[in-house]
């Protein structure tokens, strides 16, 4: 009977969380504590990278989103840069794995994330022209900007995961734990 309480549970809380996220986004909620399975993009534009900043927050982070259930990582960065952006990409290489632990700026929980981070690259040349890419997506349009930054700028500027600054900029594949909670 336990089981079937939790599984109920779970299920409310889902429910709850689906206003927010996609029915089939790979998060799980408990209370103070959030899993998440995410997928970022590195795409290069000489030394510069692209991110993006949600102006509610103060920090930059790579492009991305929540893998949904029965797709693999590569097929969820296409499918989140398209969204967001609009443009196709395609897979360039493995960059690092990170068991990511944090607080989040947004809403006070606990983050057990999980994080696969490609190098891709656009199909269309011609958006590395771009001082900045407008965020195409209905309901994130009007607070998420994506930008060329610079990486030796971006390590002067509150990028987070901080650490992945360095997969990006070495040739090996790295698998990172880190834990920003005490």
């Amino acid at each position: 009977m336990d089981i079937m309480i939790q599984i109920l549970s779970l299920s409310l809380v889902m429910k709850k969380e689906r206003s927010i996220m996609k029915k089939n986004d790979i998060t799980f909620n408990s209370d103070d504590i959030v899993f998440n399975y995410r997928i970022a993009g590195v795409i290069r534009n000489g030394n510069k990278i692209l991110v993006h900043q949600d102006n509610r927050s103060l920090h930059y982070t790579l492009p991305g989103g929540r893998c949904s259930f029965m797709e693999d990582s590569k097929l969820t960065l296409q499918r989140e840069i398209e969204e967001e952006i609009g443009y196709k990409v395609k897979f360039v290489k493995d960059i690092s794995f990170l068991e990511n632990f944090f607080i989040s700026s947004f809403n006070g929980k606990q983050y057990h994330e999980l994080l696969i981070v490609l190098e891709i690259c656009f199909e269309n040349e011609d958006i590395y022209g771009l001082e900045s890419i407008p965020c195409i997506e209905e309901h994130k349009k009007d607070f998420l900007t994506f930008t060329w930054i610079d990486i030796d700028e971006l390590r002067q500027k509150n990028f987070k995961p901080e650490v992945l600054l360095d997969s990006i900029q070495n040739e090996n594949f790295d698998h990172i734990i880190l834990s920003e909670i005490s």
